[in-house]
């Protein structure tokens, strides 16, 4: 497993998209989830896996107060289509921690299956990151392996996202191929 290094996440993208290294494209979030409202202090570790299938901590985080609401964050697993809570092959839950604001604003009740939220919204913008890189995301260290996403549709707030999670989350569409980036 390669060292991972710390970078300021707008510059990274900046010299990745000018040096051809980070080729914006678009794509829609199609996954479910089941989710609930966490309890303030809970901690939540969030797992994934390099492309050797080695486990990756990308991080820990606690579910604390939504500024804007004064309610918890959701503690959000993905599913697949029946419902059943996604494990990797060192069988961890996809589990991460949403604010109640962006989780209202990203996510409904899906009325077609019980239970289940859905995404709202439209396409996002992306890149493939090339490296093993630790990003500062919303207040604490999160580790992406080289394969991993930068969602850079918000230039205030770009995230990342590894590339099993994409994969089981978002569709590329060819929207953006047809019509050139959008940043």
């Amino acid at each position: 497993m390669g060292e991972y290094v710390k970078v300021d996440v707008a510059s990274y993208v900046k010299q990745g998209i000018e040096s051809g290294s980070m080729i914006p494209r678009q794509a829609e979030k199609f996954a479910r989830i089941v989710a609930r409202q966490g309890n303030v202090g809970e901690n939540v570790i969030s797992w994934s896996v390099d492309a050797q299938g080695n486990e990756v901590q990308e991080k820990v985080a606690q579910v604390a107060l939504d500024s804007q609401t004064g309610q918890p964050g959701w503690v959000a697993t993905k599913v697949d289509e029946q419902g059943n809570v996604i494990v990797d092959i060192n069988n961890h839950a996809n589990q991460w921690i949403i604010d109640d604001s962006t989780f209202k604003r990203k996510y409904e009740l899906d009325p077609e299956n019980q239970g289940l939220f859905r995404p709202t919204g439209g396409p996002q913008i992306f890149v493939q990151i090339p490296d093993n890189i630790i990003l500062n995301q919303w207040g604490s260290d999160m580790r992406i392996a080289a394969g991993g996403f930068i969602n850079i549709t918000n230039a205030n707030d770009m995230y990342g996202i590894s590339q099993r999670d994409f994969e089981d989350t978002y569709k590329f569409t060819d929207e953006l191929e047809k019509n050139g980036p959008r940043l």
